[in-house]
């Protein structure tokens, strides 16, 4: 108690100086848009990757990147779909914020302060839906944005196909038997044990 009292009195904190906060322009409505257009971009890639390193796998027809435009595709209309959702939803939020007074009770209690940043919101859902329905329609777009998921494909399995293949090798270690297994399990569990009751 004695130390944490001395510490805090020798601590010296600066005077709150207003000029030194730095006060951020908020996002243009077609930058929120951008950056949301590369989200989605992003979640549609990684999983027209997931689909296509399945594939790779499993399936045993050959790879055409045509087979995944309607895969593409809906995932964007996905994406619109839950944009226009807040859109609708934040064009009701406008209309109860409009003129209303008061403080606000929570976070999503919105009051006449708050109207221009509901519109901002309001405005980035209604675009970047409407962007999202484009891009679902863009073949070219679609087939590009597949052939960098093919690309992401597969760098994941023959990385793994590497992986698999290093196991095989001459100078590959000999795999544990079960025994053996299980007494180097025990040794490890037995060194966790002693590491978690001395932390």
């Amino acid at each position: 108690m004695g130390w944490f009292t001395r510490w805090r009195k020798r601590r010296i904190l600066k005077p709150y100086d207003d000029a030194a906060v730095v006060v951020r322009e908020q996002a243009t409505v077609e930058q929120s848009v951008a950056e949301g257009l590369m989200i989605s971009e992003y979640a549609v890639r990684l999983r027209l990757k997931n689909a296509i390193a399945v594939d790779a796998v499993v399936s045993p027809r050959a790879y055409d990147a045509r087979e995944y435009l309607p895969q593409a595709s809906a995932a964007f209309e996905e994406l619109a779909a839950e944009s226009q959702d807040a859109s609708d939803r934040l064009t009701d939020e406008l209309a109860r914020t409009i003129g209303r007074v008061g403080r606000a009770q929570h976070v999503h209690d919105y009051r006449r302060g708050d109207e221009a940043n509901v519109r901002h919101r309001l405005m980035v859902a209604t675009e970047a839906a409407s962007a999202l329905r484009q891009k679902a329609g863009e073949e070219e777009y679609l087939l590009g944005l597949i052939e960098q998921a093919r690309q992401d494909a597969w760098r994941e399995v023959s990385a793994s196909l590497v992986d698999h293949a290093l196991q095989y090798t001459p100078d590959a270690p000999a795999p544990l038997d079960a025994v053996d297994r299980d007494v180097e399990l025990a040794s490890l569990r037995a060194e966790l044990e002693a590491l978690t009751s001395d932390a």
